[in-house]
């Protein structure tokens, strides 16, 4: 691999440029990954910016968790007997199951996907 270097006052700066990278849109779950890259795992974060592959890891860890965000909602809300006849009865305590939900799949996809 041959480096080509540039001259600005006097002194000698290698020429480096990062791969191009596909522009990407992250829902909560990918941008949480990336802070948590780049607080705890600053090396991994590097290696992967440096190749090219960050954006595709964040894209890939994104898409996995929403998924997985939206099939545990569904099956605890099942599990627990959340329907729309207890909203329409009872609409708060309808809105405390499913916040309770929520955090719950929230932690669950914390501890699997975004903080491993």
């Amino acid at each position: 691999m041959k480096i080509e270097y540039e001259e600005i006052n006097g002194y000698l700066y290698p020429k480096l440029a990062l791969p191009p990278q596909n522009e990407i849109y992250l829902t909560r779950f990918g941008r949480k990954r990336l802070q948590y890259l780049k607080q705890y795992r600053p090396f991994i974060c590097t290696n992967l910016l440096i190749s090219g592959e960050l954006n595709e890891h964040l894209q890939m860890i994104d898409d996995e968790a929403n998924v997985l965000y939206d099939r545990l909602i569904e099956q605890y809300k099942i599990k627990r007997n959340i329907t729309e006849e207890l909203k329409e009865n009872d609409q708060m305590k309808w809105v405390q199951e499913v916040n309770n939900i929520q955090n719950c799949v929230e932690e669950i996809i914390n501890r699997k996907i975004i903080y491993m």
